[in-house]
């Protein structure tokens, strides 16, 4: 576990101190029970042993990504912005730097990727050209 604390672009501490504490993989991957319970998200890890009990999917959701990263069953689900908002309360640092996969970076993906709208407009246009090309060839027939 490290902590850093934020400096300005001339490296002199700003007045407001904003420290982040950060966690090796391998100390998250011990809090795995139900009586310390970490996860990891978009590499920000949360401490959620207090919200075990209330999470609308049962507990056993949580214990099966315990110590863990949660990040991509996290948006299989379709959390709603509620839920994204929720997990502030149970930030607790972020994964060390060097623990991090190069695709995941510590950035939190935005819940509408390009990828979820994108392709089906694509598919959408396809389809409506498909559609005017087939009038087209039935009406000159």
């Amino acid at each position: 576990m490290a902590t850093v604390e934020a400096s300005d672009s001339d490296g002199k501490r700003q007045g407001v101190e904003n420290s982040v504490t950060y966690y090796r993989l391998e100390e998250v991957a011990k809090r795995n029970s139900t009586k310390e319970i970490w996860l990891v998200i978009h590499g920000r890890v949360y401490d959620i042993t207090r919200f075990l009990n209330e999470h609308p999917g049962g507990e056993e959701v949580l214990l099966e990504q315990a110590g863990a990263d949660a990040s991509e069953s996290f948006e299989d689900v379709g959390h709603s912005s509620d839920a994204r908002e929720m997990l502030k309360q149970y930030y607790i640092g972020d994964v060390h730097p060097n623990d991090l996969k190069p695709d995941s970076g510590s950035k939190v993906r935005s819940h509408l990727c390009w990828s979820y709208w994108i392709l089906p407009i694509i598919g959408a246009i396809a389809l409506g050209f498909l559609y005017r090309y087939y009038m087209a060839e039935s009406k000159s027939s």
